[in-house]
């Protein structure tokens, strides 16, 4: 794939031309429709698959633009449709039972994500796909919450030791009479309940947040017409919404849909000094360099306004931060199409411990979990579908499954050795983090 100009120019990335294309056309600034309009159906045939692997049919859909070929519109309006329709006869009546069920054993909850980011990061909650309803729950109480959940007909869909690098215990599903059916726009699928209970592993990220836990005492009361909820402060979830991007680009996930919800925000709210003016008030100035790098990020792939607040964080971050943004910041939407671990290495350079960077090198350097040979043939399903593979494709697609990782991951390791070389190399600061990392001593 050949490098492509992305949002406002400052990024280019290994991108199929057709999905550069879209990304254009997505932009809040100087946005450009006319290359996706010119696209051929097979070319469409390719495109679409890869909006909804990075879930952005719907911000596309809403765009509604003309010129598209008939049967593109078509089914662009009918996502929006099923998600609607999604919205209103699953997904309130769910969260409202399994509401009713914490609020009977006096557990106090928040919602995390989904229909939380309208008004302000997508216009209406129907107008965001959702397949989870994520609920923060403080630890102790968690065991109650899960039987509560399990008492009106949830179950787990995996032991708990199956879980392992997550913030929440294993995922609770009730399926009713649904059944898959191939569509991730079904508008009957069930939510998969995922119970946190943390909002940041420092843990597992190593990198500490300790302010966050700060964030379930400044909980409010929301409202989305007849919907009431408890949900982070305003600008606690934009706290929370950066450094659940920042996860992502660690782990090497793509975070685009989250990226273009944050850019919208900023970009409607780059006038609202008062707002800024509370956000620095309220999160100190390690939080706030870390949330700096997902603003960082909205404005590049989507050419959003920034707040003076705000580019005056960017300013601020540090020399090596800047240096891999403007190097590797197109990293994370590339990880759609090819493995990659650059993530670790702005993880890397954010950690402040010297056991902190030798847990970021294991993470980098090592293979992460292997899926079983059932996990692989049922890849490409919706996660709460009951229906076994069949025998013989869980065996037969095994060993092209092993043997593409291990060359994917092989490749993501060589290009993260080089790419750190070129990075710390220039930065002494970087190149004895490293040595000490890996336990190597240095005579003065």
């Amino acid at each position: 794939m050949r490098a492509q100009v992305i949002g406002n120019g400052r990024l280019k990335g290994r991108i199929p031309a057709e999905f550069a294309a879209a990304l254009q056309a997505l932009q809040l600034q100087g946005e450009d429709a006319r290359a996706l309009q010119s696209m051929s159906d097979i070319q469409w045939r390719e495109l679409l698959p890869m909006l909804d692997r990075s879930r952005m049919t719907l911000p596309l859909a809403q765009r509604g633009y003309s010129g598209l070929p008939c049967w593109v519109q078509e089914r662009l309006r009918s996502n929006l449709a099923d998600t609607a329709q999604h919205w209103r006869r699953v997904l309130q009546a769910a969260y409202c039972e399994a509401a009713a069920a914490l609020d009977a054993v006096a557990v106090e909850h928040l919602v995390l994500k989904g229909f939380t980011q309208a008004p302000e990061f997508v216009a209406r909650p129907e107008f965001r796909r959702q397949y989870d309803l994520d609920l923060y729950i403080q630890r102790w109480q968690i065991p109650t919450a899960v039987r509560a959940l399990q008492e009106i007909g949830y179950f787990r869909l995996r032991k708990e030791e199956d879980c392992p690098g997550s913030d929440h215990v294993a995922p609770l599903a009730r399926f009713g009479e649904w059944k898959w059916n191939g569509s991730f726009y079904d508008p009957h699928v069930p939510p998969v309940i995922e119970i946190h209970y943390c909002l940041w592993n420092d843990a597992l990220n190593a990198i500490a947040v300790p302010e966050i836990e700060e964030f379930w005492n400044r909980r409010k009361r929301r409202r989305i017409e007849d919907l009431a909820f408890p949900s982070l402060d305003p600008i606690d979830h934009v706290g929370y919404l950066a450094l659940h991007i920042l996860r992502e680009v660690f782990k090497g996930e793509p975070p685009l849909h989250l990226v273009r919800e944050m850019a919208t925000f900023v970009h409607w709210r780059a006038d609202d000094s008062p707002f800024w003016g509370e956000w620095r008030r309220n999160h100190s100035a390690r939080m706030r360099s870390m949330e700096a790098i997902a603003f960082w990020l909205a404005s590049a792939w989507f050419s959003c306004r920034l707040p003076e607040a705000v580019k005056e964080e960017i300013d601020a971050l540090s020399p090596l931060v800047r240096s891999w943004l403007e190097r590797w910041g197109s990293v994370p939407f590339e990880c759609l199409f090819r493995r990659t671990r650059e993530g670790r290495l702005l993880q890397f350079v954010l950690a402040d411990s010297h056991e902190a960077r030798r847990t970021i090198v294991r993470m980098a350097l090592l293979p992460g979990s292997i899926s079983s040979p059932a996990e692989v043939a049922s890849f490409g399903t919706h996660p709460t579908s009951r229906e076994e593979p069949r025998l013989i494709l869980r065996y037969l697609s095994y060993p092209g499954y092993l043997l593409s990782r291990t060359w994917m991951n092989g490749c993501a390791i060589l290009r993260l050795l080089a790419h750190a070389c070129l990075l710390y190399a220039r930065r002494d600061r970087v190149r004895s983090g490293w040595h000490e990392a890996m336990g190597i001593v240095r005579a003065d």
